[in-house]
């Protein structure tokens, strides 16, 4: 909003604190006069061209409505890419965390896999060969996922949460 009567400031600041914060960063206001408000507004990388009003105060719509849906549609881009990405916000109870420390040790997930493992413990270290070990393993992965499980690590980017880890070694 570019406005050049001082008595709008109070109302327009009204406006940007009332605002949702979606909107509120795309809201700035700019006092001034029109060429004073198009040099503010170039400042942040926008062309002349599509702001949407002429030096005359004539309404031009056409390409400003085009950057505009651009835009909506980058950003819902970001959002789907974000929505299908494979990072997992927050482990649930059942899951299986990679990690070390009393935090890992503790989490309800592990525990439960700790006590499938020394379910088979007995079997596992009586087991003969290599296959019937690994048969044993793979038990208790398939055990846990079958409850819901799945194993997890931190992602490199802290900020996306959790990952899944492959059963490929």
């Amino acid at each position: 909003i570019c406005y050049d009567n001082p008595n709008l400031r109070g109302p327009i600041g009204m406006l940007q604190l009332i605002a949702n914060v979606q909107n509120r960063v795309r809201f700035r206001a700019h006092f001034g006069t029109f060429v004073e408000c198009q040099y503010q507004l170039m400042t942040f990388g926008l062309n002349q061209d599509i702001f949407p009003f002429d030096s005359t105060g004539n309404i031009k719509t056409e390409k400003f409505m085009a950057m505009l849906r651009d835009r909506i549609q980058k950003e819902a881009e970001i959002e789907e890419e974000r929505r299908n990405s494979s990072a997992i916000e927050y482990p649930r109870s059942n899951d299986v965390l990679f990690g070390r420390g009393k935090a890992y040790n503790d989490f309800d997930g592990n525990i439960l896999m700790y006590a499938h493992i020394d379910r088979y413990k007995g079997r596992y270290q009586q087991a003969t060969s290599r296959d019937e070990k690994t048969l044993i393993a793979e038990t208790v992965l398939l055990t846990i996922k079958e409850s819901g499980g799945r194993f997890l690590k931190r992602s490199k980017d802290p900020m996306d949460g959790w990952v899944r880890v492959t059963d490929t070694v």
